[in-house]
């Protein structure tokens, strides 16, 4: 059985911080028990060259922030496929995520009964927004604060876009400091600014 083990993402920026995990890619030619899918991304080698055929950002991740950790026949199988086919789906892919960000901010606005949910949703669609937007200009970011790194920089304070990450790693992972209400309140506050920025970053001129 042929095998293939990446560490990807974070450890691979140097953005390693005490709310990081280890992201892990296995590559198998068959299912293989020892691999725990809650460790590991499991894929098929026919499956990433799907991936890699279709320009999906996934791949492009994979491409630029990973490194080989195991090896079952001595060859580096991400390496030599090379570089995936060109990203063509961003404008659709962020309309999607500018989707879910607006009907998750609906639901904050709405309710507080799922309010770190709906935070951090409202961070998965703003970071991812902003990796799709950013490979699609050829010029990709994949950090958890790439609206704040990319051209078509988001206009608001780190502090308060820090809200957003921290109501992820709270929904996911279930550490760190509650959100407070004054937090919400700032979140709700700068939801209209990442709105109007989406639609901005989608306009005309601004579209990848």
């Amino acid at each position: 059985m042929n095998m293939h083990l990446y560490a990807f993402g974070s450890i691979c920026r140097g953005e390693i911080d005490a709310s990081s995990d280890i992201d892990l890619l296995a590559c198998l030619s068959e299912p293989n028990q020892s691999i725990d899918p809650n460790k590991f991304s499991i894929y098929t080698y026919e499956r990433i060259k799907k991936l890699w055929e279709e320009g999906n950002p996934f791949s492009w991740h994979l491409h630029l922030e990973s490194s080989l950790i195991y090896s079952s026949d001595g060859a580096n199988f991400l390496r030599d496929l090379q570089a995936p086919s060109k990203y063509s789906n961003a404008a659709n892919d962020c309309k999607k995520f500018q989707k879910l960000f607006t009907e998750s901010y609906s639901s904050l606005m709405e309710s507080s009964n799922s309010m770190v949910f709906n935070l951090s949703c409202m961070f998965l669609a703003t970071r991812n927004f902003a990796t799709c937007f950013s490979l699609g200009t050829g010029d990709p970011i994949f950090s958890r604060l790439s609206p704040l790194l990319i051209a078509k920089k988001l206009p608001i304070e780190r502090g308060a876009f820090d809200i957003l990450v921290r109501a992820r790693i709270l929904s996911t992972r279930g550490y760190g400091d509650p959100i407070s209400e004054p937090e919400v309140k700032t979140a709700k506050s700068v939801a209209p600014v990442i709105i109007e920025w989406m639609s901005d970053c989608l306009s005309k001129e601004g579209a990848p």
